[in-house]
């Protein structure tokens, strides 16, 4: 059962602090922990870093609840590192120690003491021991009267290793006034009768009205879904999540919902209460397509969080479109793979949930789809297949019939080691499937190839990283034959893609081809495959793009087009939208093309020809403009969602701003792709790729300006249609 809101308040009651006598002395600061180092403070070992961190960690869930911008934080080299960190001798000259304290429970390990004459008199440790629960600081507090006018130390001890094995801590005071310490943890349970198709979740954004708990849905002892979520503390929600029940065979039945891990904030239970089984359209709008942060013709989840694109593949007349999604939150968590089609590359269509995780642990991460168009599997000549990484198992493959629901094979994991995002596709010449997969760990190849000085000052995580290369001839059993690494490290990081391009010279193929693998940096090199493994004759090429990332081709495309989509990073406008439903997208695709170059071959970035069934309208159509004229053409026309095909009278850098976003670029000519909250941008016949995102002040200011002096040779202007459904309606989805 859930607690009963009296019982909550009697809790609060019982555990809130005594009140104090109006405190006459200020407090005293022992230590805010803003600056870049710990300042007097003494360390050892490695968990505490050289300063105070600036928030979250890399590998760490969100940290929330500090003051300012810095606090102590000792997941420096994740939960292995241990350390401590200890202050200089102060007065304990106020009734009270306060201070804020989150991550690991382990009393004694993970934990901050209050030390007078080398003795411990005070502990505190965070409120986690087990998977899930939350990164946030709370307060604590503790009497220290009967100590009062003796020297004390603060000692914080990170002696853990695994799980939770750090500690954080912010704001230590000396106050006549106890902190306001919130009631203690508990456990939430009650029954759920499943006599819906969706499980319906209120969702908390980012902030400190949140509270991130992990939830579990169980038949009996069976396991049907956990996962990880950002409850109200008052119970509004921003949003409300609608999760499909369908797959899980469980209509009819009573389960049991409850909270996992580590206890939850009391504070929770009201919008755990507000859980519910019923439709999706109970909670899901019309609005959800039009939302002004939302944007109109770049793909994304109708609700939640999306980042990198997964699967991409064409089969059977239609364009397939996955994508790594949390349908829980729109933050990153809970990878599940979101699915989209389209016949054409402009309608899009919303389908099922492809993929589903086995909760938090299992979680399935990205990879590429592929058709086995000669049956080598035995499962039929055609079937659609889609490789992924299972972050429980390992790399693994799932097959289906009609290209909605998918089966897992029973092989899986068919390749298990340290690595995850594997590629597959035919390699005409050896007659065998090829997966291209990122792996880190040390091999003959990375020690043959040792990591630079340079990337190990900026990456020495990376050290392993490399392109691995696996065979086989029928899906189900394979073999490693190589793999590909760098002394730049970052450039053969994630998300690997491999295949082959012909050389074009002023438009016509050269008869040459070259082999063109890449990273989710955007890095590419060019070189040869034999089949087991890559050998580069140049490289690596490229750059980041801007807020592109992550981004994977089509397998089987029509007319041997090579189309990449990637994932655009867009932030948060959450001080403008608290109730913001929808975060990231994905990039418009493009067709990739090698062309010679006094340089070598190098790739070009073409928007795909489908895109002009977008334009509805001309908005602006002239030819040499001054920059007040073509200033003023933008102001009036090119609004989102726009397409603006300009060309200056001279090459060059050329600044100008689109709907209040920087479109700046190199060269002579563009087309600038301008959306709600992203725009793209084509130079000189797609030789530089460049994404942008908008500023929270663009949408009260979307201005548009051309730089003085500037002449512009030609101007064009279209909108561009929605790709989303007229309002008042729904996709096929879910």
């Amino acid at each position: 059962m859930s607690l009963s809101p009296a019982l909550i308040a009697l809790l609060t009651c019982a555990w809130a602090a005594a009140p104090a006598p109006a405190a006459e002395r200020p407090d005293v600061v022992v230590a805010d922990f803003e600056a870049a180092d710990y300042g007097d403070w003494t360390t050892t070992g490695e968990a505490f870093g050289d300063g105070p961190a600036a928030g979250t960690l890399p590998g760490q869930m969100q940290v929330d609840g500090f003051e300012g911008r810095r606090l102590v934080n000792s997941f420096h080299g994740g939960d292995g590192a241990v350390g401590t960190l200890t202050s200089p001798p102060f007065e304990l000259s106020r009734n009270h120690v306060n201070l804020l304290v989150g991550g690991g429970g382990y009393e004694g390990e993970t934990c901050v003491n209050l030390r007078v004459d080398g003795e411990v008199v005070r502990t505190a440790v965070g409120p986690n021991l087990r998977p899930g629960g939350s990164e946030r600081l709370r307060p604590r507090t503790w009497d220290v009267r009967e100590y009062a006018g003796r020297t004390a130390r603060i000692e914080i001890v990170d002696a853990h290793r695994g799980g939770w094995g750090h500690v954080n801590v912010d704001q230590i005071t000396l106050s006549d006034t106890a902190a306001d310490v919130p009631p203690p943890p508990v456990t939430l349970e009650r029954p759920l009768l499943v006599d819906g198709s969706h499980l319906l979740v209120p969702i908390a954004n980012p902030g400190p009205d949140a509270e991130a708990v992990r939830l579990g849905l169980f038949d009996g002892d069976r396991v049907v879904q956990s996962f990880n979520v950002a409850l109200p503390l008052d119970g509004d929600p921003n949003w409300t999540a609608a999760y499909p029940l369908g797959p899980f065979d469980v209509a009819g039945k009573t389960l049991t919902l409850k909270t996992l891990g580590s206890p939850v904030n009391p504070q929770t239970a009201a919008a755990f209460d507000r859980i519910a089984v019923g439709s999706a359209d109970r909670v899901l709008e019309p609005a959800d397509w039009t939302r002004p942060y939302r944007n109109a013709f770049h793909l994304a989840p109708r609700r939640g969080w999306n980042n990198d694109p997964n699967g991409l593949v064409y089969h059977d007349g239609l364009w397939h479109v996955f994508y790594q999604y949390n349908p829980f939150g729109i933050e990153w968590g809970n990878m599940h793979w979101g699915h989209y089609t389209s016949p054409d590359l402009t309608t899009w269509t919303e389908r099922p949930i492809a993929l589903f995780q086995n909760g938090p642990g299992d979680a399935m991460f990205s990879g590429g789809g592929f058709v086995d168009a000669r049956n080598t599997a035995g499962l039929g000549a055609g079937r659609l297949f889609v490789a992924f990484t299972s972050t429980g198992r390992g790399e693994c493959l799932a097959h289906s019939a009609d290209g909605v629901a998918f089966t897992e094979l029973p092989e899986n994991p068919v390749v298990t080691h340290s690595g995850r995002d594997p590629k597959i596709f035919r390699h005409a010449p050896t007659d065998r499937w090829v997966m291209a997969v990122y792996e880190q760990e040390e091999t003959a190849e990375t020690r043959a190839v040792p990591q630079s000085a340079e990337s190990a000052a900026r990456e020495a995580d990376l050290k392993t990283a490399q392109i691995a290369f696996y065979r086989s001839a029928d899906l189900r059993t394979w073999e490693r034959t190589g793999a590909f690494t760098h002394p730049d490290r970052r450039s053969v990081f994630e998300c690997p893609e491999l295949f082959e391009l012909p050389v074009l010279k002023d438009g016509e193929p050269t008869g040459e081809t070259r082999w063109v693998l890449y990273g989710a940096q955007n890095r590419y090199f060019l070189g040869t495959f034999d089949g087991e493994t890559f050998t580069a004759e140049s490289g690596p090429h490229g750059d980041a793009h801007g807020a592109f990332y992550a981004a994977q081709t089509f397998n089987n495309a029509p007319d041997g087009r090579r189309i990449q989509i990637g994932w655009l990073r867009t932030p948060l406008y959450l001080e403008r939208f608290p109730n913001q439903t929808v975060n990231q997208c994905l990039s418009l695709p493009h067709e990739l093309t090698l062309h010679a170059t006094p340089d070598g071959p190098r790739l070009r970035f073409t928007p795909v020809a489908e895109l002009t069934n977008l334009r509805n309208d001309l908005r602006f159509e002239g030819e040499d403009l001054s920059a007040d004229e073509a200033t003023a053409a933008l102001t009036a026309a090119a609004g989102a969602p726009s397409e603006t095909l300009i060309t200056f009278a001279e090459a060059g850098r050329h600044t100008l701003t689109i709907d209040g976003v920087d479109a700046s670029f190199e060269g002579t000519s563009a087309r600038i792709f301008t959306d709600r909250t992203v725009t793209e941008i084509y130079a000189d016949d797609g030789r530089r790729l460049t994404v942008r995102t908008r500023p929270d002040s663009a949408f009260e200011d979307p201005a548009s300006r051309v730089a003085a002096g500037e002449r512009v040779a030609s101007l064009r202007v279209y909108g561009l249609a929605s790709i989303w459904p007229p309002a008042g309606s729904s996709p096929a989805g879910d």
